[in-house]
């Protein structure tokens, strides 16, 4: 309570409680998804076409991608796992499911699983969102550096390619960008599998989604081979990127130097 006027004269009493002063509107829960969703979309976009920009630096090199093929041939010959045709030819039955899960398993289930996470999981969602572009980055300069063109499209080794990449796909485009075919080396289809497993067993409650997640990465090793993708050492190489990121990422942020981006 506030008396106003000269003591002992009266004067007008004022609750302050009384007085509405104007109040900041808080942001709503609407307001701030969006702008978190604003962000992550951009941030996505710009990544997203920077990689398709570095990768298409290889498109040119089509006799270096043939020769460092045959080259890996050699290699995985030499050390007597030179499987993928026989691997092809073993589950020709299911070559179809396969390549629809090629195709599915990867852009889409990687897209849905963000989503998920971060509407969900948000501390495991930039984890995951993370690891995703440093590990691409990381491929992409192996990408520039050894093209490597992938078995459907080398000759004489009797590999078909089972999804029809060889026509419109490797000819097409993303935002004016051309596709890289001999960017096989290392295979980020496995590696971004093995970031999926794991970020999604993290977030998953169900006893069947964990299980999904767990037998992803080992079933998208074995789709990227069996439908002419990829080779052996390919895959591996995919899950070496992978964990070179998360040590990457690990000592970055023990100096202190990474800060996570979209924290509110």
């Amino acid at each position: 309570m506030r008396r106003f006027g000269a003591p002992g004269q009266g004067g007008v009493v004022i609750d302050a409680r009384a007085i509405a002063l104007p109040q900041p509107r808080p942001r709503t829960r609407a307001v701030r998804l969006a702008a978190f969703a604003g962000a992550e979309l951009l941030m996505w976009v710009a990544f997203y076409g920077a990689y398709l920009a570095i990768r298409g630096v290889a498109i040119g090199a089509e006799p270096t991608a043939m020769a460092n093929a045959h080259g890996l041939v050699d290699v995985e010959r030499a050390l007597g796992i030179f499987h993928e045709a026989r691997i092809q030819d073993w589950f020709s039955p299911v070559v179809d499911l396969l390549s629809l899960y090629y195709m599915l398993g990867f852009g889409p289930l990687v897209g849905v699983v963000l989503i998920w996470l971060a509407a969900a999981e948000r501390a495991t969602y930039r984890w995951l969102r993370t690891a995703l572009f440093v590990s691409v980055a990381i491929a992409g300069v192996i990408h520039v550096l050894l093209p490597m063109a992938p078995p459907r499209l080398v000759e004489g080794l009797g590999i078909a390619d089972t999804v029809g990449l060889s026509g419109g796909h490797d000819e097409g485009s993303f935002m004016g960008i051309s596709f890289n075919p001999y960017a096989a080396m290392p295979s980020m289809h496995v590696g971004w599998s093995l970031l999926i497993g794991v970020a999604g067993f993290r977030a998953a409650r169900s006893p069947l989604r964990r299980a999904f997640f767990v037998a992803h990465p080992a079933v998208m090793t074995l789709t990227v081979v069996a439908t002419g993708n990829h080779y052996l050492l390919d895959a591996a190489a995919g899950a070496t990127v992978v964990g070179a990121a998360l040590l990457l990422i690990t000592a970055v942020r023990r100096t202190g130097r990474l800060v996570p981006v979209g924290r509110e």
